[in-house]
């Protein structure tokens, strides 16, 4: 049986090239986002299994993980990859926005997690990919508070990855550069992404990390080499 990987943010960019990849690769991947007509175009497209989810509400995440535990079984790996982009000076942010932003970026990866990881550990066997980014890597400005819901996931990725490998369960970190996607357009940012690299690309890396069950890739990083021109 295929096992089974449940992606956020799975309508666009690496989340819609991760789905591709995993049903290529052999697995059952299922599609998640926020757009209801999104998530059925494609899943039927795609021929997947698809789900609307927001990941900033706790009740849409606890509701719809559990149909997915009913309508497919064991979860064997969650990537969370839901995300959106907040750049400018701190002080020009709104309350709303910057809450926005936790309440997806970091707040959804932690309860996504937590909705899905305890079964992993009762079974002995399973894995959890978070999207993070390069910016919970070093600190640059105009980002402080994507920054901050990002150095937060790279915090709770790592102190998850030492409590969970004795239990047989991943835990790993993915922290690309750019990545040609709506993100930036999505936050109203102008952005050059004729130096990054493809979705397709960037989910290439993913796979690496998820298929070899006796590693832990702890912060794959890596952008196109177009970036450093």
């Amino acid at each position: 049986m295929s096992k089974t990987i449940v992606v956020t943010g799975a309508t666009s960019g690496l989340g819609l090239a991760l789905i591709t990849s995993l049903k290529t690769a052999g697995f059952k991947p299922i599609l998640t986002g926020r757009s209801a007509s999104k998530v059925s175009a494609l899943g039927a497209e795609l021929d997947v299994p698809g789900y609307q989810l927001d990941v900033s509400d706790p009740r849409s995440i606890r509701t719809v993980t559990a149909h997915i535990t009913r309508d497919h079984g064991p979860v064997y790996g969650l990537i969370n990859n839901a995300g959106i982009w907040l750049e400018g000076d701190f002080e020009t942010y709104t309350p709303e926005a910057i809450q926005t932003v936790i309440d997806t970026n970091t707040t959804g990866t932690i309860l996504m997690t937590h909705a899905l990881l305890p079964d992993m550990l009762t079974r002995g066997t399973g894995v959890v990919i978070n999207t993070v980014s390069t910016g919970a890597l070093y600190a640059r400005k105009l980002i402080s508070v994507y920054a901050a819901s990002k150095w937060a996931i790279r915090g709770f990725t790592g102190c998850l990855e030492l409590e969970c490998a004795p239990k047989g369960v991943r835990v790993m970190g993915f922290y690309p550069g750019k990545i040609d996607t709506n993100m930036y357009e999505t936050a109203g940012i102008e952005r050059n992404l004729e130096v990054a690299m493809s979705p397709q690309q960037a989910a290439a890396m993913v796979l690496v990390m998820l298929r070899d069950e006796n590693m832990i890739w702890s912060q794959v990083s890596g952008r196109s080499i177009r970036d450093y021109l």
